[in-house]
């Protein structure tokens, strides 16, 4: 099969996320089982138009806003009547390519921003985009989607969507081996993300303060970067957690890799996910989350199993309950190996298959 797929950005745009590495191994894994795949894509500062990144070509128009309504001169141009299908890759803004395109068209909506309007905008400003969101995307209930997680398809069924199939998200086993088994001496937590109002991280240096109160010799590593990273560092300060709070800006995969895998706990503090995929490349290292019980992370964290939940906003419960596992080797060494067994059910792979299977169903 032909795929054409619209998406935002690349993942090597510098605002690139969890929804840019998921197009890339999707689109990796999708060409691996002998599908054409062909990713369509916004420019950015220093970017070539056209560029194969490990595989999977990349055809990149516009910019950050004006690639929307650029993309029907891009599909008359590039996909007319050279592809079976188009998906296209929703994360707030759709492109609307079901108005003009003559292939069949997918939508894969990775999450509902609801919430993180409230997070990011004016209060007025976010009003309007929560319900204009709701509007934009009823106009697409007719079209088949995919959504990586049951809180997002429930939120489209809502819509009036009716079939809306869930295509699990994986995670690449980052840390293989003895290395997942290898954590710091002293107790090191971590988040990994985008440094934004809606991840809520403030909630994680909070947090962090009342673990320091029981477990004085544990750190915390913020690894990412974003628009909120001054207004952290000087949380950290303020808090006087300097001398235990390590910011590393947006690190290369292995980085990555070696900081999961040495971290003992990762908490994850957002409005909501679509997913979560950070989630499991942690469990891929032996590490187990502390999550809030909102949509998508109460998806991809498996209480108990993978890590645990923990009530919305209530950032005094995540430091509690990564105090009591903190202070129980080895109850926290038995979730540990339980989120690394629970990462194993996840593969690109199946995920592709998944997608594939999906596209071709009458």
């Amino acid at each position: 099969m032909r795929i054409a797929i619209f998406n935002w950005r690349d993942i090597r745009n510098p605002a690139a996320g969890g929804a840019e590495a998921f197009i890339q191994r999707l689109s990796e894994n999708l060409i691996l089982l002998g599908h054409q795949v062909t990713v369509f894509c916004a420019r950015f500062h220093g970017s070539a138009e056209r560029e194969d990144i490990n595989g999977v070509p990349y055809v990149r128009f516009g910019g950050r806003y004006s690639i929307y309504p650029l993309s029907y001169f891009c599909y008359r141009k590039s996909i007319q009547g050279r592809f079976d299908a188009i998906i296209e890759s929703i994360n707030g803004v759709p492109f609307f390519t079901a108005l003009f395109s003559k292939e069949k068209v997918f939508t894969f909506i990775h999450q509902m921003t609801r919430e993180n309007w409230f997070s990011d905008l004016s209060t007025p400003i976010a009003f309007a985009a929560y319900h204009m969101e709701d509007h934009l995307l009823r106009l697409y209930k007719k079209l088949p989607a995919m959504v990586p997680s049951e809180s997002t398809r429930k939120d489209l069924l809502a819509l009036g969507f009716k079939n809306v199939g869930v295509i699990h998200e994986a995670a690449d086993i980052i840390a293989p081996g003895s290395m997942a088994l290898k954590k710091e001496n002293d107790a090191a937590l971590i988040y990994l993300g985008r440094l934004t109002r809606s991840k809520r991280v403030d909630h994680v240096i909070k947090a962090f303060g009342l673990i320091r109160k029981r477990v004085p010799q544990a750190k915390l590593w913020v690894v990412g970067a974003g628009p909120e990273m001054a207004r952290l560092t000087e949380a950290v300060a303020s808090a006087g957690l300097k001398d235990c709070v390590t910011f590393f800006g947006k690190v290369s995969e292995a980085k990555k890799a070696e900081l999961l895998a040495k971290a003992h706990l990762l908490l994850l503090p957002a409005v909501r996910e679509g997913w979560g995929l950070v989630v499991l490349e942690a469990n891929t290292c032996g590490t187990p989350a502390i999550g809030y019980d909102v949509p998508g992370l109460r998806d991809s964290i498996v209480d108990g199993t993978n890590g645990h939940l923990v009530p919305d906003a209530d950032y005094a419960s995540m430091a509690e309950r990564a105090v009591s596992l903190l202070l129980d080797p080895a109850a926290l060494a038995r979730l540990s190996e339980k989120s690394a067994a629970h990462s194993k059910k996840f593969t690109w792979r199946k995920t592709a298959e998944s997608v594939a299977s999906f596209l071709s169903a009458p």
